[in-house]
């Protein structure tokens, strides 16, 4: 009959509480003079998440009350909770709310206070003395931090502390009201006590034990999940994790197991505490895990907190946690990491510290104080616009300068606390309190705060490399809402900011627009140590894009680009990679020549900006600028090949010259460069360079010939000394008067010598009949060389009358089955080939092959008219191909013989060398003359 009875009070108790009544007045006119407790388990209403009513006093017509939590806490809760009640007077009531002040108040500021009444008697002091001496008086029954001593459990909704209770004696009780606050020591904590007769201690026992057998058979087996997390030895809040069960369901934990696991390595936490306090969980309940002792929640050792925020994984049960990387203390200011936040500013907070402090342990997150009248409005995260970038000076500099982000509040005045700035994944709350940012306020998020300047600023520990070219990429989102807006730079974008090992430019950004930093706006300050930065200050400057023009490319172990520019006005330079890639330096007054380079180095001098490290890799294949003398679109391509060549392996600079030229070099030694010839940041000393016309016996030059040039005709075998003459400009002719002295089919060359020269110029004026096309000198088979040769002209030719000849032999050419006679080889794919004749139709191909191989690969252009030949000893290709050895073709004359193809061309001035790897190729492009490294194209065996 009783447990009826219970059961109808309960339910008529969650009946009257859903009404806007007065929570006092529940139970009519029941109250004396002496307080009267009433225990409250199982009943609460859902008022929201608008915390506005904190007191723990209530007084009304004549009935005072206090509450276990705040009272908007207290409705809210459904777990165990109590009030005490008695009639008495107003002068009672705001002396207990002075008493709930002092518990709030720094140590040793509180005045004595005591009251008493007709059965009951309350003090303040202080949680040390008061402890002392209750261990000396005793009790029969305790209730703290949800367990009674007995064993007995009073499941929560909120994690948070509710006053001690104790029994001293049958007749007498005592409740125990501790301080919110964080500041001072534990035992110098004020605390309000107060002594009154004890209830029928029996009926709530009862209540306990009924409303936990209904609870434990309703759950649903199921883990809660985290909620928030901190940890800062140097805060009030320490340490702490919290779960909370997101459902509006009772759950029951299948497992009473904690498993953290960082690095590989596994540990577990389990205590007969947490068991017994987690057993069930209350719909939207929380659970707090901390080692410090104040929160009276869950204790655990500090050790399995002391990960938090270093990407830890934590279970529990079939619920996982990756904790990710999170700074607990940012600036002066300390944030928990909350799974579902609100505006630092709204957010209600149980506890009181002189920390700044974003978080709420033990209650959920989306708790808020109940919005003020006329408020200013948390800021969107649409109304935030970045304006500057400045990578920061590294301290190891002697210019030591923080990194920082500029921001302008582009909408109205708002309250900075409502966002987070979100960069690298990791969470950067703005304000852990209100942070009030009037209509186009300037504000820097910073890795250090700029001591003295007065700044509006936040300290935020991000990370910066030393050295980068563009802002990266961030968004603001909304704490509540989560909405975000991102910023993300164009990758194609990059600044060079980066002057003698030092960040010298921030990057100014807007109206769509980047670019480092002018000197116009900077800092008065900072300008005069050579940095052109203005944090806190808006940089609304349009400055032009100066046209420029490069006039130096190194391209060696220390490569660097040398832009000129015609005169001493400042502003930007810029120029664009084939890969879209766009670069922005700035041109400071008075400099006519800048360097770029990507890295530190003697042969560059200092005076450059930094250029990122792989800028020079192998895709550098062309660059576009706006040309400072025509005004127009430059494109300079650079053929790897042709670079390679023209700059002699590296060591010489090169020119930029208009078509057909390309490039000449430089002429001087390097001063600190040995080996090197180069030029940066000086007058430039250009080579003469000379090219073959499409004309005949017509050249182009970069610069005068004048009387030092000398021109021949001929080969090895002899040559002719001839006159030049010019015909306008830099454009020249061979004057030839006289037939020259050479046989119709003999190969050709014209030498060029002049000092101006880097090395005396030699082209290829007339060809022979029979052409190498193609070399293979180092197959994977050792002895599967081959060379191929075709014949360009209009008559057939007798190739048993031809040679070849290598760096140290010359043999005879034969087809392959007069020194063969029963054998038809066949090519690895199959490929068959005119065996026993060496008459080489015109445009038809041959194959000279080494007589002790077999089963030889060959390309895709091979023919079954091709012939195939071999040499009539073994000496020249019989002996092996070196990689890069010379190569010429010759026809017999008498006694001696002609030049009529050369692969390397050993008798010019041009003569050049090509190793490749095992198992590749070389292959003669279409229409090339074959003079340069650059003509010819290198595949692997299988092409």
């Amino acid at each position: 009959m009783r447990t009826r009875t219970i059961l109808f009070l309960l339910l008529l108790l969650g009946s009257c509480q859903n009404k806007e009544e007065s929570p006092f007045l529940l139970f009519g006119d029941g109250y004396s003079e002496t307080p009267k407790l009433e225990f409250f388990y199982g009943n609460n209403e859902d008022l929201g998440d608008s915390i506005e009513n904190t007191e723990r006093t209530l007084f009304d017509s004549g009935i005072f009350c206090l509450f276990s939590l705040p009272i908007d806490l207290y409705r809210r809760e459904l777990g165990g909770k109590f009030r005490i009640c008695w009639k008495t007077d107003e002068n009672v009531f705001e002396k207990w709310k002075s008493g709930f002040s002092l518990l709030e108040t720094k140590t040793n500021e509180y005045s004595s206070w005591n009251l008493k009444g007709k059965g009951w008697v309350a003090s303040l002091s202080e949680w040390g003395k008061w402890k002392k001496e209750s261990d000396k008086l005793g009790l029969l029954l305790e209730w703290d931090s949800q367990v009674f001593s007995g064993g007995l459990v009073t499941y929560q909704t909120f994690a948070v502390p509710h006053p001690i209770f104790l029994q001293r004696t049958k007749e007498s009780c005592e409740v125990v009201f501790r301080s919110q606050s964080f500041v001072g020591t534990e035992n110098k904590r004020p605390i309000l006590s107060l002594e009154f007769p004890c209830p029928d201690l029996e009926e709530f026992t009862e209540r306990i034990i009924t409303q936990n057998d209904h609870w434990l058979t309703q759950c649903e087996p199921d883990e809660p999940v985290v909620s928030e997390v901190f940890r800062h030895s140097e805060s009030s809040f320490q340490r702490f994790m919290e779960w909370e069960n997101p459902k509006d369901n009772v759950i029951c934990p299948r497992s009473q197991n904690l498993e953290w696991e960082t690095g590989g390595k596994k540990t577990s936490f389990h205590s007969d505490v947490f068991t017994k306090r987690t057993k069930l969980l209350l719909p939207h309940g929380v659970v707090i895990l901390s080692d410090d002792p104040n929160y009276k929640g869950i204790l655990i050792p500090k050790e399995f907190l002391s990960e938090l925020g270093k990407k830890t994984l934590v279970r529990w049960g079939g619920s996982e946690y990756n904790d990710p990387e999170f700074f607990f203390r940012q600036g002066d200011e300390f944030f928990s990491n909350q799974i579902r936040s609100v505006s630092c500013r709204d957010q209600f907070q149980f506890w009181k510290s002189e920390d700044p402090f974003c978080g709420n342990p033990g209650l959920p997150n989306q708790f808020v104080n109940k919005e003020k009248e006329g408020a200013i409005p948390g800021c969107r995260s649409n109304q935030i616009q970045i304006t500057e970038f400045y990578p920061g000076n590294h301290f190891d500099s002697e210019m030591p300068l923080p990194s920082y982000f500029e921001f302008q509040n582009t909408g109205e005045t708002c309250d900075g606390s409502s966002l987070n700035w979100v960069f690298d994944d990791t969470i950067y709350p703005l304000s852990a309190g209100e942070w009030i940012l009037p209509t186009d306020a300037n504000f820097l998020i910073t890795r250090k705060t700029w001591s003295g300047w007065d700044l509006l600023e936040k300290e935020k520990p991000f990370s910066i490399p030393k050295v980068v070219f563009q802002i990266p990429n961030f968004f603001w989102e909304e704490r509540s809402s989560k909405q975000r807006i991102p910023f993300q730079t164009n990758p194609n974008f990059h600044h060079l900011l980066r002057v003698k090992e030092q960040n010298r430019y921030s990057i100014v950004i807007g109206k769509g627009k980047e670019h480092p930093h002018s000197r116009k706006g900077s800092s008065t300050y900072f300008l005069q140590y050579g940095f052109q930065i203005s944090p806190g200050s808006v940089n609304a400057d349009l400055v032009e894009n100066l046209s420029t023009e490069l006039l130096e490319y190194n391209s060696g172990q220390s490569p660097f680009l040398d832009f000129g520019f015609l005169g001493p006005e400042e502003g930007f330079g810029s120029f664009e990679r084939e890969n879209g890639n766009r670069y922005w330096f700035w041109k400071p007054s008075g400099t006519v020549i800048q360097t770029l380079a990507t890295s530190p180095s003697i042969c560059n001098g200092e005076n450059f900006y930094q250029l990122p490290d792989d800028f020079f890799s192998k895709t550098f294949l062309s660059l576009r600028y706006q040309d400072r003398d025509r005004g127009e679109s430059v494109l300079l391509s650079f053929d790897p090949k042709l670079i390679e060549e023209k700059s002699i392996g590296g060591t010489r600079s090169l020119h930029p010259e208009p078509f057909p030229i390309l490039f000449s070099r430089s002429v001087y030694p390097a001063s600190l460069c040995t080996g090197e010839f180069r030029s940066p940041g000086v007058t430039k000393h250009r080579s003469l360079e000379i090219v073959r016309s499409t004309s005949a016996f017509t050249y182009h030059s970069n610069l005068p010939f004048r009387n030092q040039t000398d021109v021949k005709l001929g080969n090895g075998g002899g040559t002719i000394p001839v006159k030049w003459q010019t015909l306008g400009g830099n454009l020249y002719s061979i004057n030839l008067e006289n037939p020259l002295p050479f046989f119709p089919e003999e190969q050709i060359y014209s030498y060029f010598s002049n000092p101006s020269l880097i090395q005396s110029k030699s082209f290829l004026e007339h060809k022979g009949p029979i052409q190498i096309e193609a070399i293979y000198p180092n197959p994977q088979e050792s002895q599967n060389e081959w060379i191929y040769l075709c014949n360009r002209s209009e008559k057939e030719e007798d190739l048993s009358l031809y040679l070849v000849e290598d760096e140290g032999n010359t043999d005879e050419l034969v087809s392959y089955q007069t020194r063969f006679p029963s054998l038809s080889p066949l090519g690895k794919a199959g490929q068959k080939f005119q065996y026993n004749t060496t008459i080489l139709l015109p445009n038809n191909c041959a194959w000279i092959v080494d007589p002790d191989g077999k089963d030889w690969f060959f390309p895709i252009f091979q023919s079954e008219l091709d012939l195939l030949l071999t040499v009539k000893n073994t000496q020249t290709i019989g002996n092996g191909i070196s990689s890069g050895e010379s190569i010429q073709i010759r026809k017999k004359q008498g006694q001696n013989s002609l030049l009529i193809s050369s692969f390397g061309h050993k008798e010019s001035h041009s003569g050049f060398r090509i190793p490749v790897a095992t198992g590749e190729f070389l292959w003669l492009k279409s229409g090339s003359s074959g003079m340069s490294t650059s003509d010819f194209e290198i595949f692997r065996e299988g092409f």
